[in-house]
Formats: structure tokens, C-alpha cells, sequence
């Protein structure tokens, strides 16, 4: 049990704990931090908090089904789960972001954001700002279509400015020390205000999660400017972690250019079959992506799960609201619980002595570990992670992408090219909160030169 600003939480550190937390949703509840997050995050006001949490006995009716009378804050996780998990949905989601990655990746395509230094035949570029501009364009542009872009040009920076700084916030800072979180949070708020306000014919082409948030939020009496906040931390736990997933993976192949080798032949046949069609519409590269890339290349994928066993420094917290016994002790009422995911997910009884150590091809040589009880990057229960399935095709377009069209290599300390000097192997940032992904120390990068590939 620890002590944290006078509150009692409750640490647990075995998979068999977590699994009975998981698994009754009756005893720990999640509400109250989600109650923290759009209050201390969103900065909803106080009466949009009552009206999230207003009971149909209270006056709340829903727009969809609502058969054991939920509060407005579940059925919006609901329509988040349908967009998301729905293969209809699914497949045209897929189709949207991988098109826009498709593009955004084109050698005349990268980002000036993206790019230090170049020349006709060589780019110099800074492999986070590459992830970012590339993902977190992709995914706003196919979550809202383009009218968002009209409204502010500078999404990709803005939501890396929150990103970055937004530990403020979760730490309370004071609001005058916190501008530098306030102020992209504040502004990407507006932007989001202003675009639910717009007429729907004018915001066409994105998703239908959007039109369906919306209207259940209004229809229980929200305003435009609530409705933003609500949008918007959505928006961050999709683009936050499918950045920085893509970042760790892209680092470490790049480290690793016998691996990288080794993964290019393994997509080749899969990426080939991308230039064989005139169509730029995504559509091929979506089915390469949500078959071929997934289901077909070991060892990209034993790559993009030791990532996330290296790098997810996220928690499950939940409180405890039905008297309840773990491991036979008797766990008092209003106890936060709070199941860490980098101590399940580095336990050497789990993954061997080395458990500390990068490997990817560990899921490669054991494919059972992906079905591993320490194994939960995505968390469980009610907080399993619903945009498992449309992240790891987005990190798999962006890897196949980078390793199919380019070579790549990174600058080490010391190096210098096109006045722009190396540094050494970005590391990891344990000391601040993160969604689930965690982000590198603040100043580490890793620059890239880039030139493009003859096939």
C-alpha cells in the first residue's frame, strides 16, 4: 500500500491480480478516473461533469440502446468501441489512414517540419517529427476529412506541444507554470469547437464516430466547447501512442540494419504488390496491411510487440466500490488500485534474464508470450485498449512504407552530414506519466538520412 498526497492506493505487481481486476468490473471501477481525466485533462466544465454523469433516473435518455442505464460517459466509450472494433468500420478506417500515410510518405510529400537538411537526392530528417507529421496528419485528416486542415494547418505540432508538456497537467501543476500544456491543449480545443460548429455538409469525409459522439452529447444538453474537450482526449490517447510506437520501432530496426534487412525481404512480397495497381486510394495498401503485414510477417510483428513490451509505461487504475477480498485480504472501500504495465511487462520469470534487454525477434522465437499472463500492453477490462487492432496496421503502413521506399541510415553522435550532427540512441522517459507509450527524454531524437531506394 502506498501513500500518495494523503490517498491510500494499492499496488498490484502479479498478472493473477490483474486478472481478477479486470475481470470485475462491479468491485473496481474506472469512473472516478475518468471523471479526473475529463476534469483535471479536458477541463470540462462543472455543469457539462454533471450532464456526463447524469442517470436515466436523473433525466439522461441516450439516442442508442441503453439497457442497463448508463451514464452518457459509457455509451460515448460504446460508439468509440464500434467505430473502432466494427469491421465495417474498421475496414473503411483502415482504407482512410493507410491512403493518407500512403501519400504523406511520397519522397515529394515529407513534411518541411520533418526535414533539416537536403538535397535533390538526400533528405536529412528527424525521425520524430517524421512519425508525428506523417501519423498524426494521417489520423485527424481521416477522423475529421480535410475541413479540419483548413482551420488550423498546424495539428501535427500542436498535439506533439500538448503531448510532450501535458505530464503539467497531470501533475497539477499551477496554470501559470503549465502554459506550455495549456496553450496547444487550449488552442487544438477551440479549432475542435469551431469545427463541430460548422455545418456537416462543409465537414464531410470523416468518420462516423464523430457525427455519433456529437449528436448523443447534444441531444443530453452539452455544449459545442464540452463537446470539444471530450473530442479532444480521445484524440490524444490515438495519436499519442501510435506516434510514439512508431518512433521506438523505427529507432530500433534502424539500430538494428540486419534486422531492418531482414524485415524488408520479409514484407517484399506483400509491398510489391502495392505498385502493381494505378489506384492511389489506399485501398490495396489497406488490404496489404490488415492481411498481408499482419498475419504474414513474423517477425515485424514479434518487432512491434517487443516495442511495446519495452516502452508501454502506462497503468491501469481503477477504485475499489464493492467490498472485495484479493489474495484473501479484505480491500476497504474507495482504495485506488493501481496495476502497472512496465513491471509485468520487464518480469524476467515472464520473458527470461534478459527481459530488460531489446530483442526483436523474442515473439519470433516464442510465439506464446503474445498470449503471456504479464503480457498486457493494451490493459484489460473495461480499459482494454480499443484501438489495438487500427494501431498496429497504422505502425505497420509506416515501418513497411519507410523500409519498402527508402534507406535509411541514422546519424550516431559524432557524425555530422549536411551540417546537421548525430546523437546518440534516444532514451526513455520514466519520469513522467504517459498514456501508454512512452516518449523519449526531452531533447532526444535520432536524425536519419534518407535517400530512395531502387527496387
Amino acid at each position: 500500500m502506498l501513500y500518495v498526497a494523503g490517498e491510500k492506493i494499492l499496488v498490484l505487481m502479479s498478472p493473477l491480480d490483474a486478472s481478477q481486476v479486470f475481470k470485475d468490473e462491479n468491485s473496481f471501477a474506472f469512473d472516478s478516473f475518468i471523471d479526473m481525466v475529463y476534469r483535471g485533462v479536458g477541463n470540462v466544465s462543472d455543469e457539462a461533469n454533471r450532464i456526463l454523469w447524469r442517470t436515466p433516473k436523473e433525466g439522461f435518455t441516450s439516442l442508442h440502446p441503453n439497457p442497463h442505464g448508463k451514464v452518457l460517459v459509457h455509451p460515448g466509450n460504446a460508439l468509440l468501441h464500434k467505430q473502432l472494433l466494427t469491421p465495417s468500420y474498421l475496414q473503411e478506417l483502415t482504407r482512410k489512414v493507410t491512403g493518407c500515410i500512403e501519400d504523406n510518405m511520397q519522397w515529394e510529400s515529407f513534411f518541411d517540419t520533418s526535414v533539416l537538411s537536403s538535397n535533390t537526392n538526400t533528405k536529412i530528417v528527424s525521425l520524430h517529427c517524421w512519425c508525428r507529421d506523417v501519423l498524426i496528419e494521417a489520423q485527424n485528416r481521416a477522423w475529421f476529412g480535410e475541413y479540419i486542415w483548413e482551420l488550423e494547418p498546424r495539428m501535427t505540432v500542436l498535439f506533439d506541444e500538448w503531448d510532450i508538456n501535458s505530464w503539467m497537467i497531470t501533475y497539477r501543476y499551477p496554470r501559470m507554470m503549465a502554459k506550455a500544456a495549456t496553450r496547444p491543449r487550449d488552442r487544438l480545443i477551440k479549432v475542435l469547437t469551431r469545427y463541430l460548429d460548422t455545418p456537416r455538409e462543409k465537414r464531410s469525409g470523416g468518420v462516423p464516430f464523430v457525427n455519433e459522439l456529437e449528436d448523443e452529447e447534444r441531444h443530453a444538453g452539452l455544449s459545442s466547447e464540452d463537446s470539444a474537450r471530450i473530442m479532444f482526449i480521445i484524440l490524444w490517447g490515438i495519436n499519442s501512442n501510435v506516434q510514439m510506437t512508431t518512433f521506438w520501432m523505427m529507432a530500433h530496426l534502424l539500430k538494428r540494419p540486419a534486422v531492418a534487412a531482414a524485415v524488408r525481404e520479409e514484407i517484399s512480397v506483400a509491398m510489391r504488390t502495392t505498385e502493381s495497381t494505378e489506384s492511389t486510394s489506399g485501398v490495396t495498401l489497406a488490404e496489404v496491411v490488415a492481411h498481408d503485414l499482419v498475419s504474414c510477417c513474423p517477425l515485424l510483428n514479434s518487432a512491434f510487440n517487443e516495442v511495446l513490451r519495452i516502452h508501454s509505461t502506462g497503468s491501469s487504475v481503477r477504485e475499489v466500490v464493492k467490498p472485495v477480498r484479493v489474495r484473501g485480504k479484505s480491500i476497504p472501500l474507495g482504495i485506488k488500485v493501481l496495476i502497472p504495465q512496465r513491471q509485468l511487462l520487464l518480469a524476467m520469470e515472464a520473458f527470461g534474464f534478459d527481459a530488460h534487454e531489446v530483442d526483436l525477434s523474442r515473439f519470433l522465437r516464442d510465439k506464446s508470450l503474445e498470449r503471456h499472463a504479464h503480457y498486457r500492453p493494451f490493459g484489460g477490462g473495461i480499459t482494454l485498449c480499443s484501438g489495438r487492432v487500427i494501431g498496429r496496421r497504422e505502425v505497420l503502413a509506416f515501418v513497411a512504407l519507410a523500409l519498402w521506399r527508402y534507406d535509411m541510415q541514422p546519424l550516431e553522435a559524432g557524425e555530422e552530414a549536411f551540417g546537421v550532427k548525430g546523437m546518440p540512441f534516444p532514451k526513455l522517459d520514466e519520469g513522467k506519466p504517459s498514456l501508454g507509450m512512452s516518449k523519449q527524454v526531452e531533447g532526444h531524437d535520432m536524425f536519419v538520412k534518407v535517400t530512395r531506394r531502387d527496387h
